[in-house]
């Protein structure tokens, strides 16, 4: 799974479902494919990162 983030001053926020960035990874649009999480990083701004799978 992939996720967009952003660093707002100190803090990550994380790209959610409605398009926004807000804190709290619990909230964070999951993406299966990293092309589309590249896409939305282009569009609404921020970097892709993977998450780890526990």
């Amino acid at each position: 799974m992939w996720i967009v983030e952003k660093k707002v001053g100190l803090f990550l926020h994380y790209l959610t479902s409605g398009g926004k960035f807000q804190p709290g990874i619990e909230r964070a649009r999951k993406f299966t494919s990293q092309e589309m999480a590249q896409t939305m990083a282009k569009v609404h701004g921020g970097i892709v990162r993977q998450l780890q799978d526990n």
